[in-house]
């Protein structure tokens, strides 16, 4: 939750903002006294010249599936989304889909034992692909973009030296790309059926269209599945929750209980989880279950219907769906990726003799123990796709955010070391400008759309650091 801290003279006060949706974040950010300086670079996002026949052969074939839906697809500032065919009142439903009419994980049948749920799914794709007009899916598979959407399905088995200068030097979003890489690579050798292109177009079309969902039967476990869903994935994100609009879960047929669904998709897990074999699960299949799409506000006749992909930082956007969110107040810069990797920057700052090491190890651990008592992230991602440990290596991180915030732990931790606030800000903002010279060589915006989408990621995350310097 929020916390306010106050910082001595000549700083402002220090304060806390609530982080709804990150609880895995583990501290609040702290405001800076500095000036904010102009806006962030203009957003992309896959576009459409129009909204093309595919979308409205779709949206035929939901209905005439027992789905429905009350938009219809066209074009408009974020690309392709779906807009409203008449008002549309707070609460009404916009878009059914039965999980029947879904690709999901829970009734496709996984290439080769263990695989991680995105590979079950682009064999799916694929599967269906091939079978043309005589697949069930046929018009699903028609409506998906032809690219490879988002930089990690553009740049694998890119050369590194290329990819470190996009990415600024970042060392956890090319850890994050190197695993992205080797899921695909190694699953492709694993799978052998389709080209090396057709793979990674299959998974990039998963990583960044899957809806997670948890599901459950009365007398059974509770299971989490990912499902590609018709016509509901062409939905369109805002970091903004004043344009946001609707809302989604996962509901029994009439008359049965509700479940909980997540309200995010799968894709903003960075990579997700081994998931259970069905048989374990519990859940045998998806009949009788349907993904709603609510309104949360009225939506007049004409306006996008939208959603929250989560309240995410660029990276995720970036890496695996292909464009920036604009604006993105949840959007963050790296300083560090764990408390113990910024005490050991600050005891190298000190610049102190050799004989002080020993005293200045049980400082590190006394002050990094005060504010994490559970010795920070573990190693929960060993398996599968790695999402949980993403997740681990994104709560550990130590972030300035948008508005001229830092990650409060940073602070409390700079000011235990130190015994002064004062110093804290000001190491903090001596990493500020460290890391933004590390970047001041990389390489300048390339010709291709992953090269520039790389340039505006690195130039809004150098516009968070100045905010500070």
């Amino acid at each position: 939750m929020s916390a306010t801290r106050a910082c001595p003279s000549p700083f402002p006060a220090v304060t806390g903002r609530s982080n709804r949706g990150g609880g895995q974040r583990g501290g609040a950010p702290a405001r800076f006294p500095v000036i904010r300086r102009g806006g962030v670079a203009e957003a992309s996002a896959p576009g459409f010249d129009r909204a093309d026949a595919s979308a409205d052969a779709l949206a035929e074939w939901l209905e005439s599936n027992g789905g429905g839906a009350v938009v219809r697809a066209k074009v408009g500032s974020r690309g392709r989304g779906l807009f409203a065919l008449r008002d549309i009142r707070k609460g009404e439903v916009v878009i059914s889909v039965p999980l029947s009419l879904c690709l999901t994980d829970v009734d496709s049948r996984p290439p080769y034992p263990g695989c991680p749920y995105s590979v079950t799914l682009a064999a799916a794709i694929l599967t269906e692909r091939d079978a043309g007009e005589s697949s069930r899916w046929a018009r699903y598979v028609a409506s998906l973009p032809e690219e490879i959407v988002g930089y990690a399905g553009n740049r694998v088995g890119y050369d590194e030296a290329v990819i470190g200068a996009e990415v600024g030097g970042d060392e956890a979003v090319r850890e994050e790309l190197q695993t992205y890489a080797a899921l695909v690579a190694g699953s492709h050798a694993a799978v052998g059926a389709w080209t090396a292109r057709q793979w990674r177009w299959a998974m990039s079309a998963v990583h960044s269209r899957t809806f997670r969902v948890e599901l459950e039967r009365a007398g059974r476990k509770r299971r989490t599945a990912r499902l590609l869903a018709p016509f509901a994935d062409l939905l369109n994100h805002d970091s903004d929750p004043n344009l946001v609009c609707c809302e989604w879960d996962v509901e029994r047929a009439a008359g049965e209980e509700s479940l909980a669904g997540e309200e995010s998709l799968a894709g903003e897990e960075s990579l997700a989880e081994e998931l259970l074999a069905g048989e374990e699960s519990g859940v045998d299949d998806v009949d009788g279950f349907e993904l709603v799409v609510r309104a949360s506000r009225n939506i007049p006749k004409g306006r996008e219907a939208i959603v929250s992909y989560g309240e995410r930082s660029d990276v995720h956007f970036f890496l695996y769906y292909g464009f920036l969110p604009e604006p993105n107040p949840h959007n963050r810069a790296p300083l560090f990726r764990t408390l113990d990797e910024a005490a050991v920057w600050y005891e190298r700052l000190c610049g102190d003799p050799p004989e002080s090491e020993k005293a200045w190890a049980r400082a590190r651990a006394d002050a990094v123990a005060a504010i994490d008592p559970r010795g920070g992230p573990g190693d929960e991602g060993e398996d599968g796709d790695g999402a949980t440990l993403a997740a681990a290596r994104e709560a550990a991180s130590l972030d300035v955010g948008e508005n001229s915030t830092v990650d409060d732990r940073l602070l409390r931790l700079y000011s235990i070391l130190s015994g002064d606030e004062d110093v804290a800000i000001a190491a903090i903002r001596l990493r500020a400008s460290g890391v933004l010279r590390e970047g001041e060589d990389e390489s300048e915006e390339g010709s291709s759309e992953a090269g520039a989408l790389a340039a505006r990621f690195r130039e809004r995350r150098r516009k968070l650091l100045k905010q500070i310097v």
